[in-house]
């Protein structure tokens, strides 16, 4: 029970991360699109140059999160008697 209780919360955890991620991105984008701005790449667009430059470390901090979270969660329920 107590991997299933580790599963959930990993998995909530990097749903909570990566949701961030995105929101302060959206926010950054707004600062990169106004005049004088900090400008941004024209291949990526706006909200693709301000993921870029948040950070990809909290991305694949909240798969790899998400990855255990789920392998506990199956550990935790293949143990649970039915």
């Amino acid at each position: 029970m107590q991997k299933v209780i580790a599963g959930c919360s990993a998995v909530l955890a990097s749903v909570g991360l990566f949701g961030l991620t995105l929101i302060s991105a959206s926010v950054y984008s707004l600062y990169l699109t106004r005049p004088g701005g900090g400008g941004w790449d024209t291949q990526l667009g706006p909200f693709g140059t301000a993921l870029r430059d948040v950070g990809t470390l909290s991305e694949v901090v909240s798969a790899l999160l998400f990855l255990v979270g789920m392998v506990l969660l199956i550990m935790g329920l293949r143990e649970t008697p039915s």
